[in-house]
């Protein structure tokens, strides 16, 4: 794939290998042996991507990566070194560092790294500044710098933190983290460990053998068993009881485990990723969660912003979503009216992305034309933020609908209303509006009303 790589190294020999190596896969290739001499050819050439070594006489690696940064966020940066640690490679991923690679290495390896930045980083057709991470889809820069920064870490083995309120996407982050990662064609498995009894967790987590315990009539395989040689994401973690937290804690140090009533280690091989919607380390403290697991746990963390602090990725989702649930409205072709979309881009989503993409259901559901009005996302849930009103009846400010169209267009709005109001109960929604049941149905399939 194309694309223009400064390398910046001052042992000549792997700069020069690396230039002509990386020239041959036909990537248009500048060098500097300093990051001074890379500075100047960052500031009169474009560059896509910088691939630094980490030790450098005068400015280091990472002071040229906060250097790139500062003057064009856009630029991938790829950090080699010798002296490779966690936190080195967290420090460099948390100043904006796409990835680090380990001397000694092939070229190749640096290739795999470059083919992937480049196939993931391809914008939505047609949308300019929009961007994909499997089936993540956003405009904003908070999105932006966690798809870099997932990634950066999605090769790594080490364990991973989800820090995000609920609704914001960390099981689709998860899921991208096991497409980018070398266990791509391993199992992905997902487990919520929210408000399950201990031994019931237990038993789901680890398996357990025939005769454990009253109707255990065989052995079952527990989801870390079904995870081995791929990914497991653990979500609600925080829900774990403390008794349970020693037994993961010997998975993830050790990976092995015994099932419940079974004397004899099983041994796996599994990336862990853990989401919380709480902050692990205020349960650390209120001793509800066990400090050595909580460190274990968080070598590497990543945070999803809710959607109120990312309100330019509203219309990008809501587009998304209609693209998605399609089949709601058969073989037209549905839009959102910009005073549909004011009323989305206001509202503060205290259920995130979910509650977003249930709003654009329904709003498909009740939508009987090509285009989704205010009316049909409101109310949204909860209280309405200030300055926003519940649909009204009134005129059209054009003014080019007739007598006969507005009052049909008011009708259909109340019948809506009712039917919200009476949670779908066609009965109830006909008493409300003072009509015989037979003509309600009537008129909900006159103005393509669904039933339900």
């Amino acid at each position: 794939m194309p694309g223009r790589i400064l390398v910046v190294d001052d042992e000549p020999l792997k700069r020069i290998t690396l230039q002509i190596e990386l020239t041959e896969q036909g990537f248009e290739v500048f060098e500097a042996a300093d990051a001074l001499a890379a500075r100047r050819i960052f500031d009169s050439k474009p560059v896509d991507v910088v691939v630094s070594d980490v030790r450098m006489p005068g400015m280091d690696g990472l002071e040229l990566l906060s250097y790139v940064k500062s003057h064009r966020p856009e630029t991938a940066v790829i950090l080699m070194t010798a002296y490779a640690t966690v936190d080195t490679a967290v420090l460099a991923i948390k100043r904006g560092a796409l990835d680090y690679i380990t001397k000694p290495f092939t070229t190749q390896d640096l290739i795999v790294k470059l083919n992937r930045l480049f196939a993931n980083r391809s914008p939505v057709k047609g949308d300019n500044g929009v961007e994909t991470l499997g089936r993540l889809v956003a405009r904003s820069q908070s999105m932006k710098r966690l798809f870099e920064q997932v990634r950066a870490v999605a090769d790594s083995e080490r364990t991973i933190l989800m820090y995000g309120e609920s609704g914001t996407g960390k099981e689709l982050v998860a899921e991208a983290l096991h497409q980018h990662s070398r266990r791509a064609a391993k199992p992905f498995v997902r487990f919520s460990c929210a408000a399950l009894q201990p031994s019931v967790l237990e038993s789901e987590l680890f398996g357990h053998e025939k005769g454990a315990f009253t109707g255990a009539i065989r052995q079952k395989l527990g989801r870390f068993e079904l995870a081995d040689t791929g990914t497991m994401l653990l979500d609600e973690v925080d829900d774990i009881p403390t008794e349970l937290q020693v037994k993961l804690l010997r998975v993830v140090e050790q990976q092995e485990f015994e099932r419940v009533g079974g004397e004899q280690p099983v041994h796996v091989n599994v990336r862990l990723v853990c989401a919380t919607k709480r902050d692990l380390l205020t349960l650390v403290r209120e001793g509800r969660f066990r400090e050595d697991l909580y460190y274990r746990l968080n070598v590497i963390n990543l945070t999803i912003p809710p959607l109120r602090e990312r309100l330019d990725d509203v219309p990008v989702l809501a587009n998304h979503f209609v693209e998605k649930h399609a089949a709601l409205v058969s073989d037209r072709k549905v839009t959102i009216a910009a005073h549909a979309m004011d009323e989305l881009t206001r509202h503060d989503w205290p259920g995130n992305v979910r509650e977003l993409e249930h709003v654009i259901e329904r709003a498909l559901a009740f939508c009987g034309g090509d285009e989704i009005r205010a009316e049909h996302i409101l109310p949204l849930s909860g209280e309405s933020p200030e300055g926003i009103s519940p649909p009204a009846l009134e005129l059209a400010d054009s003014g080019t609908l007739g007598l006969n169209e507005t009052v049909a267009d008011i009708e259909r709005r109340m019948i809506l209303m009712a039917l919200k109001q009476c949670n779908g109960n066609q009965a109830r929604a006909a008493q409300r509006l003072c009509l015989p049941r037979t003509t309600l149905r009537d008129k909900m399939a006159r103005y393509d009303i669904p039933a339900s």
